[in-house]
């Protein structure tokens, strides 16, 4: 299965953790198949991870959860655009993702 599989089973996919968990999963395994762009893979397995890890055990608002899975599926599309991009742009896209997540994402 490649990233854009990855990412658009869990665009399909519902709001709960268990989604959450898959795509970090999917995102750590795609690491191992294609080292070259890892670190794209990396940002987005850490912040699903982050996600489950915080919420597994806990209720959230469906508002919530469809907010952080938002979230998500706009950091995968971008990374899917990154994977069809030259270096440059590659990187330059991963490192908005990165900084995106990193201040304004304060949830997970």
């Amino acid at each position: 299965m490649s990233f854009q599989d990855a990412a658009a089973r869990f665009e399909r996919a519902e709001s709960g953790t268990d989604s959450f968990k898959i795509l970090s999963r999917d995102a750590f395994q795609q690491m191992k198949n294609d080292p070259p762009n890892a670190g794209l893979y990396f940002v987005i397995g850490i912040a699903a991870q982050a996600y489950v890890r915080k919420y597994e055990d806990q209720g959230v608002t469906p508002e919530f959860a469809d907010r952080a899975k938002a979230i998500l599926v706009g950091y995968n599309a971008r990374l899917v655009e990154a994977l069809a991009a030259d270096a440059p742009t590659r990187l330059r896209l991963l490192g908005e993702v990165a900084i995106d997540y990193e201040w304004q994402v304060h949830d997970f």
